[in-house]
């Protein structure tokens, strides 16, 4: 992906080249795509676990209409063996209701925050050509209409969502540089053991214990969920690979629209409150996995001398 000098991205300049522009404007969409695609996926997410939660509020309905009717019943021996399934139903739904409403959630508040960085990168994409041709005046063979200037609540709605994007990104680049370089396989195989460590610490109380049997097909789940990520077959590593060089082209275009940003904002004069350095910014915005893969050793996998030599930084 990264070509000769004037066409990589790591050298677009402050007036960029026409293959330089025209780079600008492929990246610029394909950054659009991801998002937008990232963003249905979490709609996706949000709207299953919205669907399994009202499956157990189903089942819950079903379990207080089925308590409430024994209630006209005398102190029956049936009816409290009846009652005790039914509240031992109930509790599993009560761990299941609190999983589903918790992710639901997120997924939810994932789509919105998704759906807000999709209207920057389009806003971005839009105005590629009048930035290009209005304000570093190339030739590009078309009149550009300059949009509306924004306000200063605008800028700034654009500016926050530009950062966003691009802490974002280098979180993003961050976790496939770990999955190339071993640390990824490290951070699975640790998981995977503390996994291993509970079903066997679990397996030792009686199975008749409602909390036994719950907790191990949970971490049984969560076995079968790691180990099947801890696969690295060819196909995968190599989408690894173009995801991560896709992924550095979009944060260094992302860091030349923030240098274009930074000039339209001192016309604005508005002055950036937030006095952190680029590093602090990342990190506050960085996730506890991929902040812990940074205290891994990366290992002499036969993807990291490439890795070296993509320029990422």
């Amino acid at each position: 992906m990264h070509g000769m000098v004037p066409d990589d991205i790591d050298y677009i300049n402050d007036t960029p080249t026409i293959q330089e522009y025209k780079k600008l404007k492929r990246v610029m969409k394909i950054m659009t795509q991801f998002y937008v695609g990232g963003s249905a996926t979490k709609l996706e997410q949000a709207e299953y676990f919205e669907g399994e939660l009202q499956k157990v509020q189903m089942d819950e309905a079903q379990i207080t209409a089925q308590l409430e009717s024994l209630k006209t019943f005398a102190l029956h021996p049936k009816r409290r063996e009846y009652e005790e399934e039914l509240n031992e139903e109930l509790e599993k739904l009560f761990l299941l209701k609190k999983k589903f409403t918790t992710k639901s959630d997120e997924f939810r508040k994932l789509h919105i925050w998704s759906n807000g960085i999709v209207d920057v990168t389009k806003w971005l994409e839009n105005g590629l050509d009048d930035y290009c041709v209005n304000h570093l005046q190339m030739e590009l063979g078309k009149t550009v209409d300059a949009p509306a200037k924004l306000s200063k609540e605008e800028f700034s709605k654009y500016k926050e969502g530009l950062d966003e994007i691009t802490y974002n990104l280098q979180e993003s680049q961050d976790f496939f540089m770990a999955s190339l370089d071993g640390r990824l396989r490290q951070y699975h195989i640790i998981e995977k053991e503390m996994i291993e460590a509970q079903i066997k610490v679990m397996s030792q109380f009686p199975p008749m214990i409602p909390r036994t049997s719950h907790i191990i097909s949970e971490l049984e789940a969560d076995l079968e969920y790691v180990t099947k990520n801890m696969g690295e077959d060819p196909s995968a590593i190599a989408k690894r690979k173009k995801m991560l060089e896709m992924h550095s082209d979009f944060f260094k275009v992302l860091r030349w629209y923030k240098d274009k940003m930074k000039v339209l904002g001192d016309e604005y004069g508005i002055v950036d409150q937030d006095k952190r350095s680029e590093e602090e910014k990342i990190k506050n915005a960085m996730s506890t996995q991929v902040e812990f893969m940074s205290n891994l050793t990366p290992e002499n996998t036969p993807e990291l001398q490439e890795l070296k030599n993509l320029h990422l930084n």
